[in-house]
């Protein structure tokens, strides 16, 4: 991609992974990233709206500046084509001013993407009546000098999954319990095999089915497979009994 995302995430659909392969899929790819984040200032820390978690795409903790970034972050967290993410990667020089970019990311067939966030005050009414970037060509310019593939993100845009991230941040806990979870493979496994006898199935019929595990491990498995691309479902910001939940590989 080398225009900005309509939705604030790439939302194409990666190739489904299979059952086994889903099944035994870590959450951290293992593979070495290409840059390091660029570790924040203690006057950072005591000024800025700091948010913290741990990412268990990059296994290590995650910190980010206000809740535009966090919302972002956790878009990217929960894509399943994101295979590894790295905030506050380099700079960028644009008309002799050097700017800091937001995130790297890497997508599941190795294209790498970076992204700038803008906020709402550093943009301006497009003929769409979208809000675009003040200085869009100025950013894509000077991304293209350097050989880079620059994502523009608005605040607008991130705000339009508002529901969805309200979800991803409801999940992340049960995905960060999952390395505790000493059945967590074996349950994925019985998950899955449930799920793919319905075209649907609620989350209170897999507690049913699965009556020998406790119920939330079900629901630390479900998170996860949520998370691995997996599991689709119809929850909007939080994971309910009632919600329903199906299987995107075969």
């Amino acid at each position: 991609m080398t225009e900005p995302v309509s939705d604030g995430v790439a939302n194409a659909a990666p190739p489904p992974l299979s059952m086994n392969a889903v099944c035994s899929q870590p959450l951290h790819d293992g593979w070495e990233r290409p840059f390091k984040p660029r570790q924040l200032s203690r006057r950072e820390f005591k000024r800025s709206d700091v948010f913290r978690f741990l990412s268990c795409k990059e296994a290590r903790v995650v910190d980010v500046i206000g809740p535009f970034a966090l919302a972002f972050r956790l878009q990217l967290e929960f894509d399943p084509n994101a295979t590894a993410v790295v905030e506050r990667p380099r700079k960028l020089l644009v008309s002799e001013k050097t700017i800091e970019l937001s995130f790297w990311w890497r997508e599941r067939s190795g294209r790498e993407h970076f992204v700038l966030l803008v906020p709402d005050a550093n943009t301006i009414p497009g003929p769409d009546k979208q809000r675009r970037p003040r200085q869009m060509e100025r950013l894509l310019h000077s991304a293209r000098e350097a050989g880079i593939d620059l994502q523009l993100v608005t605040e607008e845009q991130v705000q339009r999954k508002q529901a969805r991230t309200e979800l991803h941040f409801h999940l992340l806990g049960f995905v960060q319990s999952a390395r505790s979870l000493k059945s967590d493979l074996v349950l994925r496994q019985e998950v899955m095999a449930a799920a793919a006898q319905f075209a649907r199935i609620r989350i209170e019929q897999l507690e049913t089915d699965l009556v020998r595990y406790p119920r939330l491990h079900i629901h630390i498995v479900v998170s996860e497979l949520i998370y691995l691309g997996a599991l689709a479902t119809d929850a909007t910001s939080r994971l309910l009994r009632s919600s329903l939940v199906w299987r995107t590989t075969p």
